[in-house]
């Protein structure tokens, strides 16, 4: 057997909700990978000294967004490619510094927004252009009310990127709405907000619309839903990925399946086969930075509750 015909041994780290569709990805949907190791943060040994006992070859890293920063790092020093979807980073200070780790090991690291793996948006984004001069973008992604992580980073920033992706254009100004309506006590600080209006306005005269909210009930059928509404002069694109299921319907009644691939399957096998070819990573470390100083601005906004102006072209 050739050493191309070898599996790439991949560890999965972390215990976030993209751990499990990610180890089912690569178990069963990824030929050519293997698993050879799960760990989650506070593990002993810790995460690092599993991957490299265990002969890791690359990493998928599935942890809360604090501690995603700490595992890339280790895993440049090994030198083992890495796979981190984004948010990799909650500021500008950590990603730049991963950035610059990254360009000095010379070490791949793919940073893939999981929102674009979603077949439906990215049939959107294959088809923006078929509805003429963009008009307007309404964007959701709420979640249940138990998911924790900080409302701005976990969900305004892939949904920020989702924006940018398909309007293209660059982010003049924000303006945002942020309150406490669903979980706990009601607080003023948008920090602690569970839901939030962000409105974006871009050099093109688009306008995006974006919701994000931890709204939907703990005994919801699903843990997310995500929506997207594109309007231009000539039409119209609707996609609602994560609600596209198919209809059973039997003896015993109706059962309800999704039928839709995860996202998680889209991410590991371009990891995979970006490996095996040596290409370069569709979405790296640098394309992750164009979200954050938007994100910046989004945060700003939501404090000051005034419309805040974004400096220096951000585009995609």
């Amino acid at each position: 057997m050739s050493v191309t015909d070898q599996p790439l041994l991949v560890a999965v780290l972390g215990d976030g909700p993209l751990a499990r569709p990610m180890l089912d990805a690569l178990t069963d949907r990824t030929p050519g990978a293997r698993v050879v190791a799960v760990a989650a943060e506070g593990s002993t040994p810790n995460p690092s000294a599993i991957t490299r006992a265990m002969g890791a070859e690359a990493v998928c890293v599935a942890a809360p967004v604090a501690d995603r920063a700490a595992l890339i790092v280790a895993a440049l020093e090994a030198g083992v490619p890495v796979c981190c979807p984004v948010p990799v980073a909650g500021d500008l200070s950590t990603l730049d510094t991963l950035i610059l780790r990254a360009a000095d090991t010379g070490v791949m690291v793919y940073a893939p927004n999981p929102l674009r793996h979603w077949l439906p948006l990215a049939t959107m984004h294959a088809r923006r252009k078929s509805i003429g001069a963009p008009i307007s973008l309404f964007a959701a992604h709420r979640t249940t009310r138990a998911i924790a992580g900080d409302l701005f980073t976990d969900l305004a920033l892939p949904l920020i990127d989702v924006a940018l992706w398909l309007v293209e254009a660059e982010v003049e100004r924000v303006q945002v709405m942020a309150e406490r309506l669903f979980t706990g006590e009601t607080t003023d600080n948008p920090e602690d907000a569970d839901s939030a209006l962000i409105i974006l306005r871009f050099a093109n005269g688009v306008v995006a619309t974006l919701e994000v909210a931890r709204s939907l009930p703990d005994g919801f059928p699903q843990a997310e839903e995500v929506s997207v509404e594109f309007l231009g002069r000539d039409a119209v694109l609707r996609a609602n990925p994560t609600n596209q299921a198919i209809t059973i319907t039997g003896a015993s009644g109706m059962t309800r399946e999704d039928w839709l691939p995860h996202p998680a399957i889209s991410i590991v096998n371009t990891f995979v086969e970006t490996i095996r070819t040596g290409a370069t990573a569709p979405q790296s470390l640098l394309d992750a930075r164009w979200v954050l100083p938007v994100l910046e601005k989004v945060r700003l906004a939501a404090a000051t509750g005034e419309m805040v102006r974004v400096g220096g072209a951000l585009r995609r």
